[in-house]
């Protein structure tokens, strides 16, 4: 028994002893190296979300990407159906493909870049770097289709098929004369109050728009066209660019945290407009429009209604300085003299206290008159009326029957007055015959119409006031030349007399000869100066010439002055 026992105990020892030397040569054999790939460099491209890593372990092994904030944001792993920020697996002869996510929010300044790390055997090398690309900002801008014949922007809006050329230059103030070439020029259309244009942009990031303080923009978004607006800018009236200005408009990106700075990729896109001078510009629906009045003074509108008690009014913008001229023909030659316009007063509403370009009224008044008459109405900039010494001589071309082709453009509207009777219903009035509009544009006589006028006016109308009341028509009459000698004025009376006086009685300078004289012909009268004794009469001299009616009141009286 103790034999066999000694028997088992040397064969378990023998068997401690064989396993022992057993482990200790596997302890002793080389461990595999993990073998790592080339590391990779990888591009995520703008608009795309994925990007594939392989290679082949030869160990068990795990890939991951850094935990940091930053690469959280923008990276991830794809591991099935869930994202992590590590992947573990197996040894393997055939090649391991992981796929790195990332996120799909537009970057356009922003470039992250993941470095994805392979551990096997306790060792860790970095296998791949990957940078997610920046998104090309797209920032396009189109002018509008003008028609230069009308005038105004084709609408609906066209566009043109090429796009504007971006201003590339640092200034920001140009002058006009540096305007860069492909810079727009503002325009003036006829129903709008301004110098504008209208643009459509296209682009693919959210935009503002930066202006010198004389440009506004607003914006419209096109309908069914995905990021494209149309684009309206409008240039103010301002001293800085009276004489004309360039402006420099940049869309720049709205996620800028400061619009000054600059990280390319079209962040900023700038663009020229140039508005012109408007220093010499006037506009006015009026251009081409004819005021009529009756032989009253009174304004007639288009319906041929007589607008009692109301001033005639039009409207026109312009910078300050306009001046109104008041030219007349006598068939042949013009003439802007205050003697020979006098009948037709312009004024002018500007307000000191408003803008340096704005809307204001001017006002059109005419006196009473029995003869029909025409006048021409003249508004010059301020720059062009300085140049104006004499208004009879400089509005017209060297021959006088005609305006000069620069002042042509600025000839406002036609002033006319009707004939036939005036200051009532009374069927008797006197006009100044047609035979004398010569000597009335020479300014050798002038014959007024007094029946209507304010009597707190005119002293002549307030001593003859009664008469006027009593249905009396009151004239008068100054003889400015002595061309107009006897015989030489002719007056067209409309309506029957019984009698006619002179006065004061007994003076020897005033005639008249009536029908029974043989001096009328047609209706026509002639009042001669001289009379029997030219020499009487004096300068200052005043008298009448009083008609009277069939019922022996007085029809109307004729003051008839020498002024000369």
């Amino acid at each position: 028994m103790k034999r066999m026992i000694q028997h088992w105990t040397s064969v378990l020892l023998a068997g401690v002893v064989a396993l022992s030397t057993s482990c200790s040569t596997d302890e002793n054999e080389p461990q595999p190296t993990p073998v790592f790939p080339e590391a990779a460099t990888l591009n995520i491209p703008a608009g795309e979300t994925t990007c594939e890593v392989s290679f082949t372990p030869n160990l068990d092994w795990t890939v991951s990407i850094p935990t940091d904030a930053e690469t959280a944001r923008w990276f991830k792993l794809r591991d099935g159906e869930i994202t992590t920020t590590s992947i573990s697996g197996k040894a393997s002869t055939s090649p391991v493909t992981i796929t790195v996510e990332t996120s799909d929010q537009t970057s356009f300044d922003l470039a992250p870049v993941c470095e994805v790390s392979l551990t096997m055997g306790g060792e860790t090398r970095v296998i791949a770097k990957i940078t997610r690309l920046t998104t090309a900002r797209e920032f396009d801008l189109f002018a509008s289709d003008y028609s230069a014949s009308d005038d105004d922007f084709i609408i609906p809006y066209t566009y043109s098929g090429s796009a504007l050329a971006k201003y590339t230059g640092s200034e920001t103030s140009l002058a006009l004369e540096d305007a860069p070439e492909g810079a727009v020029e503002l325009k003036w259309p006829v129903r709008v109050g301004g110098f504008m244009y209208v643009f459509k942009s296209t682009s693919n990031f959210n935009w503002l728009a930066s202006t010198p303080e004389w440009l506004s923009v607003t914006s419209t978004p096109v309908e069914g066209e995905d990021g494209a607006y149309q684009i309206t800018v409008n240039g103010e009236f301002t001293e800085e660019n009276i004489d004309g200005a360039v402006g420099v408009i940049d869309f720049y990106d709205a996620s800028l945290d400061d619009k000054t700075q600059d990280p390319g990729n079209n962040a900023h896109n700038k663009y020229c407009v140039t508005m012109p001078a408007f220093r010499d510009i006037i506009r006015s629906n009026d251009f081409g429009t004819t005021y009529s009045f009756n032989a009253d003074g009174n304004y007639v509108d288009m319906n041929g209604t007589v607008i009692e008690d109301y001033d005639c009014t039009g409207e026109i913008s312009s910078t300050a300085g306009v001046k109104f001229y008041v030219a007349v023909s006598d068939g042949t030659y013009y003439y802007a003299s205050p003697e020979m316009t006098g009948w037709v007063t312009v004024t002018d509403s500007w307000d000191e206290n408003g803008g340096v370009f704005q809307t204001h009224t001017y006002t059109i008044q005419v006196t009473p008159n029995a003869t029909p008459r025409t006048a021409t109405l003249l508004v010059l900039p301020k720059s062009m009326a300085d140049q104006i010494s004499n208004p009879d001589t400089d509005l017209f071309d060297n021959t006088g029957k005609d305006f000069k082709e620069e002042y042509k453009p600025y000839i406002l509207a036609t002033i006319e007055q009707a004939g036939g009777e005036s200051g009532g219903d009374s069927g008797f009035s006197i006009s100044s015959g047609s035979g004398n509009n010569m000597y009335e544009m020479l300014n050798y006589f002038k014959f007024e119409d007094l029946t209507n006028v304010d009597p707190n006016t005119d002293e002549d109308v307030a001593a003859n006031a009664g008469e006027i009341e009593m249905g009396a028509k009151l004239y008068r009459l100054t003889y400015n030349n002595s061309s107009m000698s006897e015989g030489s004025l002719q007056l067209d009376i409309a309506g029957e007399y019984s009698m006619v006086m002179t006065m004061p009685y007994g003076n020897n300078w005033l005639v008249f000869y009536d029908v029974t004289s043989g001096m009328v012909d047609d209706g026509k009268c002639v009042i001669g100066m001289s009379g029997e004794d030219w020499a009487q009469g004096a300068t200052g001299d005043k008298g009448s010439i009083v008609f009277y009616g069939s019922d022996g009141n007085i029809a109307a009286r004729i003051i008839c002055i020498r002024n000369y």
